[in-house]
């Protein structure tokens, strides 16, 4: 999901149960404080696995020990202390100066923007061969033109695989 959208889930839009994330709002950027539907003006379920939603759970019980408020259905997951939405770009650039400093410490740790996090994750799940309309559902375009054309890059892993793979069929037929 964007970062607007992340800043703008509530706790009610995450099923624990089924570990299913709505997502419903985006952050506002034109009117502060303030959320609106999605680009696709539609929501759209995305599914998390066990290790994130316990990641989440923990979140959402530390938010609660700071007040029963910010643990309600309707609290934002990534709110501000005061429970209000936070400002995407304000976030980026907390984002930006943490991976300077993680970056600076720790030989090796690759820099990617939150952005980049987005543009990984799809082309991942496109390396390990996840259908194109999985990837396009995921990230929530509203085409498959646009998550094929943005955001999967062709990496070295795909190229081989795919001359690999053809080789094999020819060499059986």
């Amino acid at each position: 999901m964007g970062r607007s959208e992340a800043l703008a889930l509530r706790w009610g839009d995450i099923n624990f149960q089924t570990n299913v994330v709505s997502v419903r709002r985006a952050v506002d950027t034109e009117n502060p404080g303030s959320t609106k539907v999605t680009k696709t003006r539609s929501a759209r379920p995305i599914n998390i696995d066990e290790d994130t939603a316990r990641v989440l759970r923990a979140h959402k019980a530390a938010r609660g020990a700071v007040s029963l408020n910010l643990a309600r259905a309707d609290a934002y997951v990534f709110g501000n202390d005061d429970g209000a939405l936070r400002v995407p770009d304000a976030i980026t650039d907390r984002w930006s100066r943490r991976l300077t400093w993680a970056t600076a410490k720790i030989d090796g740790l690759t820099r990617v923007t939150l952005k980049g996090l987005r543009h990984t994750h799809a082309t991942l799940l496109l390396e390990l061969r996840k259908n194109p309309k999985v990837v396009q559902e995921r990230l929530g375009h509203s085409t498959i033109t646009t998550t094929m054309n943005i955001y999967s890059h062709v990496t070295p892993t795909m190229q081989k695989s795919a001359a690999d793979d053809f080789a094999a069929l020819v060499g059986r037929a």
